[in-house]
C-alpha cells in the first residue's frame, strides 16, 4: 500500500513541483542553505577549537614532577605575555626607585671592594620587605617569578654577602686607600662574625608550621619534600597532630636518612606491620576511625612508621643530632605544662609521647601521658604526676572557653572544662624563643583552599580571550604581515594584550599598536571583581565557622576539615609575615574516596605527597624572595661560628 501510494501520488507531486517552480526560487533556497551551512560550520569549529591557555592549565594540574610543572608554567607565561610584565620594573606594589638605587650602590661597592659601605647599607636596609618586594600581589601574575628588578636585587644582595664572606680571609681585596689601622679593623674576623650575627638577628627567622591534618596529613610530607629539594626548608619546624609527626620525622633524621623517605616514602614504609594495635583493615573500623576519630588507615600506618623510626629520642637529642629545632604544640588542661615543646622548654621529653599528646586524649589512646628520660637514661612519666588531659587541635577554641563547668564540680568531666585557656597563641612563644618573624604555614585542609589561598591564586579570565588567525592567502599577498596569529590575552585588570611571541615575531608591526599592547600587558593588576568577591565570601564563611565553633554547634567532622589554630599575627602584617600553603580542592574532591580504601595504602601515600608538592611549586618565587637572604645569613654565620 505504501509503495502504491508513493508511486501514485508522492513522486508525481514532487516531479510536478520541480518542473514548475521558477528558477529564481531555487536560487533563493540555495542562498538560504548556504547561509545556514556557513553558520553551522562556524559554530562547529568554535565548539571544537581548543583554548591553548586552558589546555596548558589543565596540563599544569596533571604534572607529576617539578620539571614538568616548570616547563608548562613557562609556556603559560608566554601565552599570557607575563615576560613583558616582568621586564617592566615599574609597579605600584613596591618602591622600584629605592630598589634600583640600592641595587646600584651595592653593586658599585662590591666592585670597588668597599666592605665598610656594604655593611653600612646592610645594617640600615637588610629587611625582609625592603621597598615592598615581599608583597603577595607581585607574585600572582607570573608563575615563574616576579619583576626582574626584584630578582636582580636579591641576587646582588647574595653576591655582596659572599663578597663579605670571602673578604674575611682575603686581605688583598680590601680597599688599599684605607689607613693601616682601619684596614686592620676591616679585616678583623670578629667584626665580620659580629656583622653576620647582627644581620641575622635583625632579619629574623622563618618557621615552617605543619598544622593538623588528620585525614590529609600526608600532604605535609609533600610540602617538606618540595621545600627541601629547593633548598628552602627552614631550620625551625613545628606542628600539631599529624603535622607534629611529620615535623618530628624531619627534625630527628639526618639528610642521608631523610632523603630516601622523601624520594620514595611507600618503599620505605612497606615493611611496617599493618596489623598492629592502631591499624585495623576491617571496613567497619576504618569508617569508624575516619568519622569519629578523623584518622584514615594511611595516617595510622604513617604514625606507626614515625614512632618506629624516631624511637625514644628526646627533643634535646634530636637538636644535637640534626641542629634542627623541633616544636610540637600541645593543649594540656593544666597550666603547669607548657603548650610549646622544644629542646628549650622540654629538653628531656620523649618526642613520640609529645606527638600523641598533640593529637589529643581519646583519639588514638585514652591514656595519653608525657614521658621523659631521667638522669639514668630511664624512660619515666613526667613528674609531678598530674591529672591532665590533652585537647584536640580543633577543640582549642571550643565552647569550654565560654561555658565552663562550675569549679565545685568534682567529676572528671568538670575538671576537663576548668582549664583557663591562654588568650595568646602557642606560636607567640615561638617568636620569643627563636626570633621568628615569618611563618610558612601548611594547612592540610583542602576545603579551606578557596578561602585561604585567595591572595596567592593566579587568576585567568577565559571569557574575554579571543583568537584571530591570518590566512595563508593574506600572508602570501602581504610579505610584511605577521607570520603568527596575535593571541589577545585577558589581563587580571580586564585589559586585553597581545602575546609576547606575536610582538617579538612581528618587527614590522606599527609602533602605535606595539606600544599600546606593551602598555596594556605590563600594566599592574587593578581591581578584579571576581577575586574580591571571592575574598569577601571566604572571609564571611571563615567568620561564621569560627562563631559556630565557639558556640559548640559544629560537629567534630566539620571541625577536622575547617578549623585550625593560626599564629597570632596582626591583620595588617599578615600579607608580609605569613605564607599559607593549602592543597588545591580540585585534587582532593574527586579522590575523597581514597581515605576509605584500605587495600591501596602504598599507592595512596605517594599520591598525597604529590598533592602537597603541587601546592608549594607556585609559591617558590615568593619563598625565594623572602627566605633566600635569611638562609644565606644563617649559613655564613654558622660557618664562621664553628671556625672561631
Amino acid at each position: 500500500m505504501i509503495r502504491s501510494l508513493t508511486n501514485g501520488y508522492i513522486i508525481p507531486l514532487i516531479t510536478y513541483t520541480v518542473n514548475h517552480v521558477p528558477a529564481f526560487i531555487w536560487l533563493i533556497v540555495e542562498f538560504v542553505f548556504d547561509i545556514c551551512f556557513f553558520w553551522v560550520k562556524k559554530l562547529y569549529h568554535f565548539y571544537i577549537r581548543k583554548n591553548p591557555l586552558r589546555e596548558k592549565l589543565k596540563e599544569l594540574k596533571n604534572v607529576s614532577n617539578y620539571t614538568e610543572w616548570k616547563k608548562t608554567a613557562t609556556e603559560i607565561d608566554k601565552l599570557t605575555s607575563m615576560e613583558l610584565w616582568r621586564q617592566n620594573f615599574i609597579s605600584k606594589h613596591y618602591d622600584y626607585i629605592i630598589i634600583n638605587d640600592r641595587l646600584k650602590l651595592l653593586r658599585q661597592a662590591r666592585l670597588d671592594g668597599d666592605s665598610q659601605l656594604i655593611m653600612s647599607l646592610f645594617r640600615s636596609g637588610l629587611i625582609r620587605n625592603f621597598g615592598g618586594i615581599s608583597q603577595k600581589k607581585l607574585y600572582i601574575k607570573s608563575y615563574m617569578g616576579t619583576k626582574y628588578k626584584i630578582e636582580e636585587y636579591i641576587s646582588e644582595v647574595l653576591k655582596c654577602l659572599n663578597f663579605l664572606n670571602e673578604s674575611i680571609t682575603d686581605s688583598s681585596r680590601t680597599n688599599q686607600q684605607l689607613p693601616r689601622r682601619k684596614e686592620f679593623v676591616m679585616n678583623s674576623k670578629q667584626l665580620k662574625l659580629d656583622f653576620f650575627h647582627d644581620a641575622r638577628q635583625s632579619f629574623g627567622c622563618t618557621a615552617l608550621l605543619l598544622q593538623g591534618g588528620s585525614l590529609f596529613g600526608l600532604c605535609h610530607l609533600g610540602v617538606v619534600k618540595a621545600l627541601y629539594f629547593k633548598g628552602l626548608l627552614p631550620r625551625i619546624i613545628g606542628g600539631s597532630a599529624v603535622g607534629a609527626a611529620v615535623a618530628s620525622l624531619v627534625c630527628t633524621l639526618t639528610d642521608q636518612e631523610l632523603i630516601p623517605i622523601l624520594v620514595s616514602p611507600a618503599d620505605v614504609m612497606c615493611d611496617i606491620d599493618r596489623l598492629n594495635h592502631d591499624v585495623d583493615e576491617r571496613y567497619g573500623n576504618v569508617i569508624e576511625n575516619i568519622v569519629k576519630k578523623g584518622y584514615s588507615q594511611d595516617i595510622l600506618i604513617f604514625l606507626k612508621f614515625v614512632r618506629d623510626t624516631i624511637g625514644d629520642l628526646t627533643f634535646e637529642e634530636a637538636y644535637l643530632k640534626t641542629e634542627k629545632i623541633l616544636n610540637i604544640v600541645i593543649h594540656p588542661t593544666h597550666q603547669s605544662i607548657p603548650s610549646l615543646l622544644n629542646y628549650i622548654t622540654a629538653p628531656n621529653v620523649i618526642i613520640w609521647t609529645a606527638i600523641y599528646a598533640s593529637i589529643g586524649t581519646g583519639v588514638l589512646s585514652d591514656n595519653v601521658q608525657l614521658y621523659v628520660k631521667d638522669f639514668n637514661n630511664n624512660i619515666v612519666p613526667k613528674s609531678p604526676s598530674l591529672d591532665v588531659k590533652f585537647l584536640k587541635p580543633q577543640d582549642v577554641n571550643y565552647s569550654q572557653q565560654y561555658f565552663r563547668e562550675n569549679d565545685n564540680d568534682a567529676t572528671g568531666a568538670g575538671s576537663f572544662f576548668k582549664y583557663n585557656f591562654k588568650e595568646s597563641s602557642s606560636y607567640t612563644r615561638l617568636t620569643e624563643l627563636f626570633n621568628v618573624n615569618h611563618f610558612v604555614i601548611s594547612l592540610a585542609r583542602p576545603y579551606l583552599a578557596p578561602l585561604i589561598s585567595n591572595d596567592l591564586k593566579h587568576y585567568h579570565n577565559y571569557s574575554a580571550v579571543s583568537y584571530t588567525s591570518i590566512s595563508k592567502k593574506d600572508s602570501k599577498s602581504s610579505p610584511t604581515s605577521t607570520t603568527k596569529a596575535a593571541i589577545p590575552i585577558d589581563n587580571t585588570d580586564g585589559s586585553t594584550s597581545s602575546s609576547a611571541s606575536s610582538l617579538k615575531d612581528s618587527p614590522t608591526t606599527s609602533s602605535t599598536t606595539t606600544h599600546a599592547s606593551i602598555e596594556k600587558t605590563t600594566k599592574d593588576t587593578n581591581y578584579n571583581f571576581r577575586k574580591h568577591f571571592t575574598n569577601i565570601i571566604g572571609l564571611e564563611i571563615q567568620h561564621r565557622l569560627g562563631v559556630l565553633n565557639k558556640l559548640g554547634i559544629l560537629s567534630d567532622f566539620i571541625k577536622r576539615l575547617c578549623i585550625d589554630e593560626r599564629p597570632s599575627t596582626p591583620q595588617s602584617l599578615t600579607s608580609i609575615r605569613e605564607i599559607t600553603i593549602v592543597p588545591e580542592l580540585s585534587y582532593l574532591l574527586k579522590d575523597f574516596g581514597r581515605i576509605f580504601d584500605v587495600h591501596k595504602t602504598m599507592e595512596n601515600i605517594p599520591y598525597w605527597v604529590l598533592v602537597g608538592e603541587k601546592s608549594v611549586w607556585p609559591l617558590f618565587p615568593l619563598l625565594l624572595t623572602r627566605c633566600s637572604i635569611e638562609f644565606a645569613l644563617d649559613d655564613l654565620y654558622n660557618i664562621h661560628r664553628k671556625k672561631s
